[in-house]
């Protein structure tokens, strides 16, 4: 089961993805953007600088950003970042029937959720929420 960390986590990412290229997003802004507990987020957005998919600037004008293009953030690095492996080798050491399942249930998962990068995510949110420029000019 996927954790609220982890679903406020790639929410984060995909508003850090909408912003690229403007100015660094506050956790304020993130928070306000996303409807994210401000004081979870500073915990998620540590986590998120540590595995090297966000940075921090640092002052008036400072806040977060990705440190990467969105094309190149897939969901399974964010969910990898915070929540680790979905199935640890570390618990499964013993040789039985389930090894070889849970491995191929962890690639499973893995190849699904490395599809899916968060430029894309930020098409797809634009068109569920209708965020389409119309142009009516002749």
């Amino acid at each position: 089961m996927i954790s609220k960390k982890c679903i406020y986590a790639l929410k984060a990412v995909l508003a850090l993805a909408r912003n690229t290229g403007g100015a660094p997003m506050t956790i304020h802004d993130i928070a306000k953007a996303e409807d994210i507990p401000p004081r979870f987020l500073e915990a998620i957005l540590r986590d998120l600088k540590q595995s090297g998919l966000t940075d921090s600037i640092r002052g008036k004008d400072g806040g977060y950003r990705l440190t990467l293009l969105p094309h190149e953030i897939s969901i399974g690095r964010v969910v990898r970042a915070v929540e680790g492996a979905w199935f640890p080798a570390a618990e499964f050491s013993e040789r039985d029937v389930f090894t070889s399942v849970w491995a191929q249930a962890d690639q499973a998962l893995s190849d699904l959720l490395d599809q899916k990068n968060f430029q894309t995510l930020v098409v797809e949110q634009d068109a569920l929420r209708g965020d389409k420029v119309i142009n009516y000019s002749i």
